[in-house]
């Protein structure tokens, strides 16, 4: 198979080639959005299997006492900005001189009407959520590839990734590119056997931060509304920690998708009824015309 020909049909997923990391200790971390929630539960797992953890969040004091409590480096970055996140890899590697892993968590999750969602507030949205992904991984890639020990590539997708609820339609649109971007980088790289991996997490109810962050919209609608809470079924809620020790369970295993919460197949089941039945319902169509 040549580089541009592209997989088709179930034989396309598994999405990547099984690149697996096996043993954290030693190994360079960046984690984005590392200050608070996901990512923080993420580099204090990292931290504890002996990894040199960078810790990447907007400059302030809880990037700083992250920090501090996790025995990490603290780099101020700014994930929608493309200069900002190379400043940051150039930081890393003029600190430790190379790069293992990168966990593009940084996000921002506000649930509300279409309505009263601003073209800014769209902007704002992808900007961190999927384009935060692609800076990351656009700078950090050849980085990681460069030194011949293998990595990983970690995204922050969500179960908004997988299934939509009504108020999420710029966060889904943000969360299913980045699940989307991930599965076709994956491609990318099994197909030219490259030593680094892809991994996408989809958490549903994990106890973050990561509504309040709606505060830092660029528009002022509503009367300073606030944004709503996710109408995500009863489900267990994990704790950041949790999510970490899923990701290092997957980077030994070689896994792509990272579940966080199986209890919700059904949900995504039901979505990928409705696209079969319309195939169904296509194929039947088709017989009718002229072949």
């Amino acid at each position: 198979m040549s580089e541009r020909q592209v997989p088709v049909g179930r034989e396309a997923y598994p999405t990547a080639a099984r690149v697996r990391l096996q043993d954290l200790a030693g190994k360079v971390a960046v984690v984005t959005g590392g200050a608070s929630g996901i990512g923080k539960g993420i580099a204090r797992v990292f931290a504890k299997h002996g990894a040199k953890v960078v810790l990447a969040d907007l400059p302030g004091e809880a990037l700083t006492a992250a920090a501090a409590e996790l025995g990490a480096t603290a780099v101020a970055a700014d994930v929608t900005d493309a200069a900002s996140v190379q400043a940051l890899a150039d930081a890393v590697i003029e600190r430790f001189g190379k790069v293992h892993v990168v966990v593009n968590n940084a996000g921002v999750g506000p649930i509300v009407s279409f309505d009263d969602l601003t073209l800014d507030d769209f902007r704002w949205v992808l900007d961190v959520n999927l384009w935060g992904v692609i800076n990351g991984a656009k700078t950090f890639l050849p980085l990681i590839e460069s030194h011949g020990e293998g990595g990983y590539i970690v995204n922050t997708a969500s179960l908004a990734g997988l299934t939509v609820v009504p108020g999420a339609s710029a966060y889904s649109a943000s969360k299913f590119g980045v699940v989307a971007f991930s599965e076709a980088l994956a491609q990318e790289l099994a197909l030219r056997k490259s030593p680094v991996g892809i991994a996408v997490i989809t958490p549903a109810l994990v106890d973050t931060n990561i509504v309040a962050a709606s505060h830092k919209r660029p528009s002022a609608i509503a009367k300073d509304a606030e944004a709503e809470d996710v109408p995500l079924p009863p489900g267990r809620v994990l704790q950041p920690e949790d999510v970490g020790r899923l990701v290092v369970e997957a980077l030994g295993d070689g896994e792509f998708y990272i579940i966080t919460h199986p209890e919700f197949l059904p949900v995504t089941q039901a979505r990928h009824a409705a696209i079969e039945q319309a195939h169904t319902r296509a194929a039947a169509s088709n017989a009718q015309l002229p072949q």
